[in-house]
Formats: C-alpha cells, structure tokens, sequence
C-alpha cells in the first residue's frame, strides 16, 4: 500500500505541473479538473494502480454529458498504471472535439454568404515533433491561405492562422496522427499576421515563435504554452 501511495503522490505532482486546473481531495480521493467551462470530476478506487481504473463521477462542457465516452477512454487504458494523464488528455480531446462539431453545424445553419468571412488562430502544444513526416505534414496545410509557424522538438508546437475551415481541418488531419500528446492550448477567432508573412514556417525556438507572432499576441502564446 506504501508503494501505491507513493507512486500515486508522484503522479498527482507531476499531472498538476502539466495542469494546474487540476485538484485533489485526499479526503474522498477525487480528482477534479475545470478549464474553459469543461469539467469533470474522479473517484479513485483503493485498488487504483493495482487493479482497478478511476470511477467517473460527471464530465461535460457547458451543457454536454460527457460522461459516457470518458468512461469509453478510461477504459481503453491499462490497469496498474498511471493513467490520470491520459484521461485529462483524452478529456481536452473530447471538449475540443464536441467545439469543433458545434463551430461546423454553426457554419452550416448559419449566413452561408459570410462563411467565408470567419477567421480563426489555433495554438497546439506536443510532447515532441521528431519525425520528419509530420514535420512535413505540419508545413503543408491544404489550403494556402492557412498560414503558421512550427516548432519541432521538446516540446513540439503548431500555431496555424486563416479562415476558419482551413484552420480547423489541418489541425484535425494532424490530430488524427499517432501522438504521445496533442494539445489544443488555444482557439481564436482573431486572424494572427505572422512576421514572416503568408504560408506555414519552421523554426528552431520558443523566442522564434515569439518573435513571429509579435507583441499583439505575445503575452497570449506565451499564457497558453503557460510560460506565464
């Protein structure tokens, strides 16, 4: 029991370093989180990192129940490890999922005339951008008009700019690669202008990136990498 303590103690530290928003009630043994009016709330078995897996109490964004496909990715996770990482990420996966479906019906039941018109900024954080496919397939959104900034590395980032369509389709095409963490930091529906002007550049740095969205949006990157 003193090991599984301790093993649980160390990743509740660390998933509170990767999300604040996170909190925990000793007491009753509930992990809760809350971002962007999204939430969902865990009980954690006794036999949690033995043999069993965290209980959902409720999760949903804004008037969605989102409880019944967390308990669907909570249980495509292994027994006996640490799992409450995945599951926060598999949540964001969900809210930011359940946007996109209610950006897209929006779009459709809407002005058609004006569809056009709608621009929006996505910031995407990864646990790293290594391979050089992906590096490609970050740099060649189908659109033109998409433009942006990557950077590979630890950690990887993607910021991508246009209209609204374009933006949010690249960014589900990667989204649907295989990542050890995919991210979505940032939704706006503000055009960024890049320095470097039109299309998708790839640089070596954070201060690269910096320096490219300039001092209109600088606090705002920095605040969703959560350097600030």
């Amino acid at each position: 029991m003193a090991d599984a303590d301790d093993r649980l103690a160390t990743e509740l530290d660390l998933l509170h370093s990767m999300y604040p928003e996170i909190n925990y009630d000793e007491k009753r043994r509930e992990v809760s989180y809350r971002a962007a009016g999204a939430s969902f709330q865990l009980r954690l078995p006794y036999d949690y990192l033995d043999s069993a897996l965290p209980d959902v109490l409720y999760a949903s964004a804004g008037k969605t129940d989102l409880r019944e496909q967390l308990k669907q990715c909570i249980a495509a996770c292994d027994v006996g490890e640490e799992v409450l990482d995945s599951i926060v990420l598999s949540f964001i996966e969900l809210v930011n999922s359940k946007a996109s479906e209610d950006s897209s019906e929006s779009q459709a039941t809407g002005d058609g005339g004006r569809e056009s018109d709608s621009k929006a900024t996505i910031v995407v954080w990864l646990h790293h951008l290594l391979n050089t496919n992906k590096r490609k397939l970050a740099l060649s959104p189908p659109s033109r008009d998409v433009s942006g900034v990557t950077k590979p590395g630890y950690p990887g980032v993607l910021v991508y700019s246009g209209p609204a369509r374009p933006v949010h389709d690249h960014v589900n095409e990667l989204k649907q690669q295989n990542w050890q963490a995919f991210q979505v930091r940032l939704e706006s529906e503000e055009e960024w202008i890049f320095t470097h002007g039109a299309g998708v550049k790839e640089v070596e740095a954070m201060k690269d990136i910096v320096a490219e969205v300039g001092d209109a949006h600088k606090e705002i990157f920095l605040e969703a990498m959560r350097m600030r």
